[in-house]
């Protein structure tokens, strides 16, 4: 890309990032006295060889993190036909008290864990909440009770809370808005390994008894004892932002912080840690437009995370052939994933593909809900996965490449995250005891979630398109050239020189 002329605060009219008129075209290659614009010629090639020293680095640890986040919190769903529910002498309404209570804390300590990992760094907070997640879930072998299992699941929301929320607002800060679905992509698939890891994992634990403990006590303390094990390993791999990537030469570090800082802006944003910029992320309508898409399609695939033991089971499986039953759902969900989240990046498009994933996942519902017969059925998990799972990155890219400014971008995702994650509570109680084994209603209910994110898709890229087109407007009528560069700094992604991408 060809220099230009450092700007000033007066403004031409030129055209908006993407191909629409952008008041300041992108100094690459020049560098502005005041120290304005990048100094660092943007090269395509260049850009991915870095990205690429980053993916090795960052994504392994990032996926092996949530790999333990979502085994951990849906281990509750192996432990159940493994024998805790009869050993704690739960009824169905104190099971899934303890299910759907988990999410209250969760959505509670979203915002609040994000503002300190924007505080303290990631390499430090996440390991930290990692480290007393894994010493809650090996305490929650030891409970002997209902009260001491549903403290534990509270205290587990509370420290999970951060750990998604965290590592998207992480990939964030330091990837391009281009390329950031294929890597959250890359680390949510470890969601879908989880669960055929967890499958594996008790059923290999199911069959130990011994220290006076039976299976489902030992799933817990093993896999606590293996998530403080990776808090440790998280200390060492993890990075704050691309400053701390002491793998990268000072020269990379430039040119990659200039890629992220100059991303659809050549004014820098405002990235104080201020409480406007938190208020702003509380009330910014994209974050809450995103919710019902975010909702719609995170319900059914709670669905799958925490019931699909209990599905399989219904078909008149035993329980330890419904544990392993799951492994290859999760493998296909995982590499659809995959695909799903290279394609996204690869042609810009976040909305068909999260329309796509609903529509795949409504399809595997209803093949379930079309007939009892058990083979069409388990057929229907397989599709239902895949669709939910692989379309649910694409909300989340909505959220984390739309909001700009690191306060605002952390506060923004984190209420997409808590609030959205309250789904949880609707999957978790739309599979009751007395409705098995066939769950008639769960199916609907599922299909219909599906239907209402689908939509709402389509109703948030239309309010993405129509804002673009009113900040061109502004641009336009000579407005936006009003602005001092402070003013569109403090604006962040409201600047009217930002396009959004949908």
């Amino acid at each position: 890309m060809a220099s230009t002329p450092p700007f000033d605060d007066e403004k031409d009219i030129s055209k908006l990032e993407g191909g629409a008129v952008l008041a300041h075209t992108v100094t690459y290659g020049s560098q502005s006295p005041h120290g304005d614009g990048a100094v660092t010629v943007e090269d395509l090639q260049r850009t991915k060889r870095i990205m690429r020293k980053i993916d090795f680095r960052l994504l392994p640890i990032c996926s092996i993190l949530y790999l333990f986040s979502f085994l951990d919190r849906t281990a509750i769903g192996n432990a159940k036909i493994a024998g805790m529910v009869a050993d704690l002498k739960l009824d169905t309404t104190q099971y899934f008290m303890c299910l759907a209570l988990f999410f209250i804390t969760y959505g509670l300590f979203e915002v609040p864990s994000n503002l300190m990992l924007k505080h303290y760094g990631a390499k430090t907070w996440l390991p930290i909440i990692v480290f007393f997640w894994g010493v809650t879930m090996m305490c929650t072998g030891f409970v002997t009770n209902f009260a001491g299992l549903l403290s534990m699941r509270l205290v587990l929301g509370i420290f999970e809370a951060g750990l998604f929320p965290g590592v998207t607002a992480l990939l964030s800060f330091i990837y391009p808005r281009r390329f950031i679905q294929l890597r959250i992509g890359i680390f949510f698939s470890a969601a879908t390994i989880a669960g055929a890891f967890g499958g594996l994992l008790a059923y290999g634990l199911a069959h130990v008894e011994t220290g006076g403990y039976a299976g489902w006590s030992w799933i817990f303390i093993v896999e606590g004892i293996l998530t403080i094990a990776v808090a440790f390993l998280g200390y060492f791999m993890l990075i704050s932002n691309i400053d701390g990537a002491h793998f990268l030469s000072e020269d990379e570090k430039t040119y990659m912080r200039e890629r992220v800082i100059y991303d659809g802006t050549d004014i820098p944003m405002n990235d104080a840690f201020q409480r406007r910029f938190v208020i702003a992320g509380l009330t910014d309508w994209k974050t809450w437009a995103s919710l019902v898409s975010y909702i719609g399609s995170l319900a059914p695939l709670y669905s799958i995370a925490l019931t699909l033991p209990t599905i399989l089971k219904t078909f008149g499986y035993d329980a330890i052939r419904s544990q392993l039953m799951t492994v290859p759902v999760y493998v296909v969900a995982a590499v659809c994933v995959l695909i799903f989240a290279y394609l996204s990046d690869r042609f810009q498009n976040r909305t068909f593909f999260l329309c796509l994933g609903t529509a795949i996942s409504a399809i595997g519902w209803g093949f379930g809900h079309a007939t009892y017969n058990p083979s069409v059925r388990y057929a229907g998990c397989f599709v239902a996965a895949a669709g939910s799972y692989a379309g649910f990155p694409s909300v989340v890219a909505l959220v984390s490449q739309n909001v700009g400014g690191k306060t605002k971008k952390a506060t923004a995702i984190a209420i997409q995250v808590g609030v959205g994650g309250l789904a949880g509570m609707i999957s978790s109680g739309i599979f009751p005891a007395a409705e098995a084994p066939h769950f008639d209603n769960a199916y609907k209910i599922n299909i219909a979630l599906n239907c209402v994110a689908f939509g709402a898709a389509l109703v948030n890229f239309s309010c993405l398109y129509l804002a673009n087109k009113r900040k061109q407007a502004k641009i336009d009528s000579g407005e936006a050239a009003r602005l001092t560069k402070q003013e569109c700094a403090d604006l962040g992604d409201c600047s009217p020189y930002f396009k959004y991408r949908y």
